[in-house]
């Protein structure tokens, strides 16, 4: 697939109010610095990437001085010898202020390919149909671009040229990585190295940390003579024994003088339980005086509220009657009123003006006033029927509405009879409850608040018989107090023991703190061997990436004419690391070699990845003023090179 830039129309970019540049094989554009150089560059990557020339993303390429316009970038492009035209336009939108008074400005763009209007994921998909892989465009057009990523991202690119051998193939060549190749069956070259260094970390770890804990373990360590303090445990223990013996025989005092204690516990008990039966009693009947006096006060309450709601209904029921009967007086008034009105005869008297023609002012003949006086008759007498007929529908509504009120009426009085009964009833049942609670109440006042149980023979002989007890145990010796002493004795010589015990743990524990360093320096021998087999296989995958690295690094190079590739190095310690590093005539970029020798190596790296991904893009190379002419390397795709001149003017020279 082969682009090449015919012509660039650049409309409000930038600088440019509207300029257009044609574009050959070799083009160069010549001018002093700020004439306008990258300004094209910017609207060719502006136009197919969305950057300037300095790989900054979404640039402003509004003019400083345009307030309202809208920049535009035409390209007419020979794609495979097929001519296409490529459009892109920026709008601006400009939003209303929000609290703080901030403007936001939205930037959209359009597109068009052939005049056709296209979104910019149908704009991008047209052109990768064509061939153009967006992915790698600035990479095979940009000098600055590839050697510009990271080594990781740059070895990707350069490994795809190489014919595929897999991690696991290089490490199946030589019996040196052997242990790397059964792994590599399993897991991958990446996975293998994490969980190897993951491992080697650890190890190292505790391999450091280890004897540190061992010198720990040696400082809690005793110097104790256990053998003296075994006798004394001894000792203790002894006389342990004779002070419980001691307190065991003080037991049978104190269980007589328990049992003692334990019957006048029993008899007062069953006091208790005398005096509680007699108090239940007495709550049992306040509780039913009680209940009545409730009920009572319910019946009253109800009987209240009953008393209110027939109240209002004998008040709606009089108010009702009053209406009625006022609205049947009315009625009879206006049926008096209806009954004595008569027909305005006075109304209807002929116009002898409507004799007279309203046109010419001339009078009527004889049979059209004739005609005239017989329709106008004939109104009157129509009118006077109407008024008869108007009159007796409204005597018989009269009638009809004074008697269905008369009927109202007659209800509501039979019903207000009623409810002034139902009055009466409930007012009686008022007068019984109120009766009944005030009679329950003067019960419940007779009764005593408190149980009386002085006639009780029962009790009283309980009473008598605690009494009695009492008495004798205060004879009694309870035993309390030397037990109380055995006790304390007993408590002094245990933790006397205890802490005898104790020092005779702590020199035992010597035993189990040797166990604990033994444990400890077998740990640090399996942390040892484990970080010298981690250490093994990251050495040999490093041997692994060498001989991938020493493998493929000829066929990557076999690529380029000028720049050969280093892809691995060693560091200061000796180790072996990848890299992906550009050399030119033996040295690395930035390594002695001069800025022209660098920019002729960024055109061959171009061209030789055009080459092989078989994507043909006109390539811009700026700076090149640090190079001659002559040795512009030839290069298979299109070269646009933009030289300072001292013109003042831009000038675009197709070579």
């Amino acid at each position: 697939m082969q682009v090449k830039l015919k012509t660039l129309h650049l409309t409000d970019f930038k600088g440019v109010r509207d300029a257009a540049y044609t574009f050959g094989d070799v083009t160069r554009i010549l001018a002093m610095n700020g004439a306008g150089k990258t300004t094209i560059a910017t609207a060719w990557f502006w136009l197919l990437t969305d950057r300037d020339y300095s790989l900054r993303s979404n640039p402003n390429i509004k003019p400083l001085d345009v307030e309202e316009c809208l920049p535009q970038v035409k390209a007419t492009l020979d794609i495979d010898g097929i001519e296409t035209i490529i459009t892109k336009q920026q709008k601006s939108t400009t939003g209303k202020p929000d609290g703080r008074g901030v403007v936001k400005i939205t930037l959209s763009n359009t597109y068009e390919i052939n005049h056709v209007p296209k979104t910019e994921r149908d704009f991008k998909a047209v052109l990768e149909e064509k061939g153009l892989k967006f992915d790698l465009f600035l990479a095979l057009s940009h000098p600055n671009v590839f050697t510009g990523q990271k080594a990781s991202e740059m070895r990707k690119i350069l490994f795809q040229m190489v014919v595929d051998k897999t991690d696991l193939d290089i490490a199946s060549v030589d019996e040196s990585t052997k242990d790397v190749a059964v792994l590599l069956k399993s897991y991958k070259y990446g996975e293998i190295e994490a969980m190897n260094k993951a491992s080697r970390k650890k190890a190292d770890e505790q391999v450091r940390a280890i004897p540190n804990q061992i010198i720990g373990l040696e400082k809690a360590k005793v110097d104790i003579d256990t053998a003296e303090l075994e006798l004394q445990e001894n000792a203790l223990k002894c006389h342990i024994t004779e002070k419980e013996q001691q307190l065991a025989d003080n037991q049978n005092i104190i269980d007589e003088y328990h049992r003692a204690t334990d019957g006048i516990m029993d008899l007062k008990f069953k006091m208790g339980d005398v005096e509680r039966k007699v108090a239940e009693e007495l709550n049992a009947k306040k509780k039913a005086i009680q209940d009545r006096a409730d009920q009572a006060m319910q019946e009253f309450s109800h009987a209240t509220r009953q008393q209110s709601i027939v109240e209002l209904d004998i008040n709606r029921l009089q108010d009702n009657i009053q209406r009625d009967n006022t609205g049947r007086k009315l009625l009879g008034e206006e049926y008096k009123e209806v009954t004595g009105s008569a027909f305005d005869v006075s109304k209807w008297v002929f116009d002898e003006n409507s004799t007279i023609c309203q046109m010419c002012g001339r009078e009527y003949d004889s049979s059209k006033v004739d005609e005239l006086k017989t329709v106008f008759e004939a109104n009157k007498a129509k009118a006077m029927a109407d008024f008869e007929t108007a009159k007796k529908q409204k005597m018989k509504q009269l009638i009809t509405t004074g008697n269905e009120l008369k009927e109202k009426v007659a209800g509501f009085t039979k019903d207000l009879e009623s409810a002034n009964a139902k009055l009466d009833k409930i007012k009686k049942q008022k007068m019984t409850a109120n009766r009944l609670q005030s009679r329950a109440m003067e019960e419940k006042a007779a009764l005593p608040d408190q149980a009386d149980i002085s006639d009780n023979q029962e009790y009283e002989a309980m009473r008598l018989q605690v009494s009695n007890m009492e008495k004798s145990l205060d004879s009694m010796n309870s035993g309390a107090s030397y037990r109380s002493v055995l006790k304390e004795e007993i408590a002094e010589l245990r933790q006397q023991l205890s802490e005898v015990s104790a020092r005779i743990a702590k020199a035992s524990n010597n035993i189990h703190i040797d166990e604990q360093i033994a444990e400890l320096r077998e740990k640090q021998r399996d942390y040892e061997q484990s970080k010298a087999d981690a250490e093994k296989l990251l050495y040999q995958l490093s041997l692994v990436s060498k001989r991938k690295n020493e493998m493929l690094v000829e066929e990557i190079n076999s690529n380029f004419e000028i720049v050969k590739w280093k892809l691995f190095d060693y560091q200061k310690n000796g180790e072996y690391k990848e890299v992906c590093v550009p050399q030119t005539d033996g040295k690395d970029f930035g390594d002695s070699t001069n800025t022209g020798r660098e920019i002729i190596a960024k055109l061959d790296i171009c061209n030789s990845l055009q080459k092989f991904f078989g994507m043909s893009v006109p390539v811009i190379l700026d700076n090149a003023e640090s190079i001659n002419d002559v040795h512009i390397p030839d290069v298979d795709c299109q070269l646009i090179t933009m030289k300072v001149t001292d013109d003042t003017v831009l000038r675009v020279e197709v070579a």
